[in-house]
């Protein structure tokens, strides 16, 4: 079972750390506690977003919560930024000069009513990730918030540092519509679905319920 906090002959551990924005409006990111494990050291897995959309919309079920839609913009947005982080080599909220979650959901054109994100760094499999995401109080508060309806998500390896793994996981409320585009490629893997919602980056963007 992942993850495990205690260490065998056969299955070497490893730390994993979390950080995390707790959803909000975003007018003032409000950041949460940072959570340690030990983990299973095994391979890595890059994440499949269907997968993780299954995983996480099975546990909200289990706890009377809705289910979230997977959202291109938000995949492709995570997956940005879990690049950016694997190469800095550094898990941070606000990398720079990208900035936070509102600085980059503002620069890609995403207009919400509320956003959140949960980091993870360590993890090697979107199992040892989800259940590291469900052993923290506020991150697990993140995967069951009703108040989110689409999420993205994506994980990159530092390119210089194998099995130094960086997850990122958006929560959203979006203000539009959804609409069908395709995504181009991009370098951390395949594109999610088709389906996504499109917001013209020229309309005015709104923070705040």
């Amino acid at each position: 079972m992942f993850p495990s906090s205690r260490e065998t002959a056969s299955s070497p551990s490893r730390r994993a750390v979390l950080a995390l924005i707790l959803p909000a409006a975003l007018a003032a990111c409000a950041r949460g506690p940072m959570h340690q494990e030990m983990i299973d050291d095994v391979r890595y897995v890059p994440v499949d977003p269907a997968l993780a959309l299954r995983l996480i919309n099975e546990y909200r079920a289990q706890n009377g919560v809705a289910p979230l839609a997977l959202d291109g913009e938000l995949t492709r947005l995570a997956r940005d930024y879990a690049g950016k982080l694997a190469e800095a080599g550094r898990m941070s909220h606000e990398l720079e000069p990208w900035g936070g979650l509102e600085k980059r959901l503002k620069a890609g054109g995403y207009a919400y009513e509320t956003a959140g994100e949960n980091l993870g760094q360590g993890y090697r499999t979107i199992q040892q990730t989800i259940q590291g995401w469900k052993n923290s109080p506020a991150h697990d508060r993140g995967l069951k918030d009703a108040d989110m309806t689409r999420m993205g998500i994506a994980s990159a390896e530092n390119p210089r540092k194998p099995g130094d793994v960086y997850w990122c996981l958006i929560f959203a409320r979006p203000r539009r519509e959804p609409a069908v585009t395709v995504a181009p490629a991009n370098r951390w893997g395949p594109e999610p679905p088709a389906a996504v919602w499109r917001v013209p980056v020229k309309l005015p963007f709104l923070s705040g319920r």
